[in-house]
């Protein structure tokens, strides 16, 4: 093999390398209805196919104050194949100061996901989606 293939074989593993664990590892969005900022961040980094893992969430209102006592569910799936997450992932701890454990994320093919965040305080429902490219 000569040495300008070796290159350009070296410099295309980098790449899907890369493209595989590039993704940030804390996303933020706002809900709807507006009211609600989410940010979450992966206790994985960086993220990686197929690895059972956790994620940190955060809310706060709209002048920034924690809000705790939400019950949030969380489902995902990818868009483009049409199909769900392979795990069920659930809130399994409030951690206080408008901070919850999520369990039971895996990605189990690399591509674009989706998660979709129901959320409930007192009586209002807010919904929220991030997007992963993994």
């Amino acid at each position: 093999m000569t040495a300008n293939r070796i290159m350009y074989w070296l410099t295309g593993l980098a790449l899907v390398l890369t493209a595989s664990t590039a993704q940030a590892a804390t996303v933020q969005t706002q809900s709807t209805p507006s009211g609600l900022q989410i940010e979450m961040q992966s206790q994985l980094q960086p993220l990686t196919i197929n690895q059972m893992h956790g994620w940190v969430i955060s809310l706060t209102d709209t002048q920034g104050q924690a809000v705790n006592n939400a019950d949030i569910t969380v489902t995902g799936g990818m868009p483009e194949h049409d199909h769900g997450l392979a795990t069920s992932p659930r809130i399994t701890q409030q951690l206080g100061d408008g901070q919850y454990l999520l369990q039971g994320v895996r990605f189990h093919m690399p591509g674009l996901w989706q998660l979709e965040l129901l959320i409930q305080v007192e009586e209002i429902t807010y919904r929220a989606q991030v997007e992963l490219n993994l």
